[in-house]
């Protein structure tokens, strides 16, 4: 049985990656589709999400869910009024858009970037990143470990690996560099595997 957007949503505060990450399959595509129906913007759409994932992964109790215990409804929200901000801050004249439309079809364009989320399923490509992560170096693969899959600050990181927070970030960086250099063309391409890397860079600060 799957896990309740409520029980992810508390794991996640507890720090739990695989949580977060579930969480992040289950609603990408359909808020992605949301915004991007609405800014026709890759860009712009991938920025207004990014930021979401942020505040979720920063601020998981702000986060509301419904009765049936699932926080669709409340990140639809927050994404249509987040779009509301951006026109208004861009000057831009901004169409009615009802958030209760968000299942209808809407012909989206970006047919690259669906195609290679129906053609590769992100499980392959979390594969992918232990395989690149399991041929660092050493240290490099400990400071991943902790830092990114158990989700340790750089200075819990730090201490236990008797390093200094410079050394920790700049090895870490120098492993994000090294998942992308490793990555095949179509996925190098998919913007939802970049956004994971971004994410995977926040933390290393």
């Amino acid at each position: 049985m799957n896990p309740t957007d409520k029980i992810l949503l508390h794991k996640i505060k507890t720090g739990d990656r695989p949580a977060f990450m579930m969480l992040y399959e289950r609603y990408w595509d359909s808020l992605y589709r949301f915004v991007f129906a609405r800014t026709k913007d890759k860009e712009v759409t991938e920025e207004l999400l990014q930021n979401l994932w942020i505040k979720i992964l920063e601020n998981t109790e702000s986060i509301q869910i419904n009765h049936e215990e699932s926080a669709k409804g409340y990140l639809l929200r927050y994404l249509h009024y987040r779009v509301i901000d951006y026109y208004n801050s861009h000057k831009k004249e901004l169409l009615t858009v009802s958030i209760d439309d968000h299942e209808n079809s809407v012909d989206i364009t970006d047919n690259d970037y669906f195609e290679i989320l129906e053609e590769n399923d992100i499980s392959v490509l979390f594969s992918m990143i232990d395989e690149v992560v399991s041929q660092l170096p050493v240290t490099e693969q400990k400071i991943y470990d902790l830092r990114i899959r158990k989700n340790m600050s750089v200075d819990e990181t730090a201490e236990i690996l008797g390093l200094s927070n410079k050394t920790v970030s700049n090895k870490l960086s120098k492993a994000v560099g090294e998942i992308r250099e490793q990555l095949t063309p179509e996925y190098q391409s998919s913007k939802k595997f970049i956004s994971l890397l971004v994410l995977m860079e926040i933390l290393i600060k």
